[in-house]
């Protein structure tokens, strides 16, 4: 299977290698896929500080239940929501932009900075939306020099699905509450519409 293959070739590739985990279904099912090849690797959760509190527990329960050996979160000094609320406006394109670089982009930037990463596996689709359609498979990356390998880009939501069915993966419980595409609090929302975008609610695509 390509996925795997990507995944192993990552593995070969790259010496400092690291996997960030967001709790979602498709970080997730890469995860998964990544620790049957490489039980080791480190396993990077960025702590925007604004976690739901279902977020937290789920990524602890996978931690334990999937013994991962090495697991960092990376957290930005101080939450800077009211900061940032006061100077843009809660909530405005410009308040989301700043907030998700600052909570978000920023931390996981200085965390591969500071343990020497050299690529980071992610679980991004290039069918969620038309900034991920545009990534590859090895996507190089500055300040710092990385690369960051998508090994599921080109499958699809029914992929996924059915991948969480066979192996029988428990999936995070914020999506039975609604949700559809899982964030912090400040930039997630239920969709309540169910054609709507498998993405909707969210108010910044990174």
């Amino acid at each position: 299977e390509k996925t795997k293959e990507l995944i192993k070739e990552a593995i070969r590739k790259y010496k400092k290698i690291c996997f960030g985990f967001s709790g979602g279904t498709d970080s997730l099912v890469v995860l998964h896929l990544t620790l049957q090849m490489k039980p080791d690797i480190p396993v990077i959760f960025v702590d925007t500080i604004r976690e739901f509190p279902e977020n937290y527990d789920f990524i602890e329960k996978i931690r334990k239940e999937w013994n991962i050996q090495n697991f960092v979160v990376v957290r930005q000094d101080k939450d800077r929501c009211e900061e940032f609320a006061d100077k843009l406006g809660y909530k405005s394109p410009e308040f989301m932009t700043q907030y998700c670089n600052d909570h978000k982009i920023k931390p996981m930037l200085n965390g591969l900075r500071l343990f020497g990463f050299d690529a980071m596996i992610a679980g991004v689709r290039g069918v969620e939306h038309e900034e991920r359609a545009k990534e590859q498979f090895f996507s190089p990356r500055h300040d710092p020099e990385h690369f960051r390998i998508h090994p599921i880009l080109f499958w699809k939501r029914g992929d996924i699905m059915e991948y969480v069915k066979r192996n029988k993966l428990e999936t995070n419980p914020l999506y039975k509450k609604g949700y559809t595409s899982l964030g912090c609090t400040i930039c997630s929302a239920v969709n309540t519409d169910p054609n709507a975008h498998e993405r909707a609610g969210r108010g910044i695509v990174r």
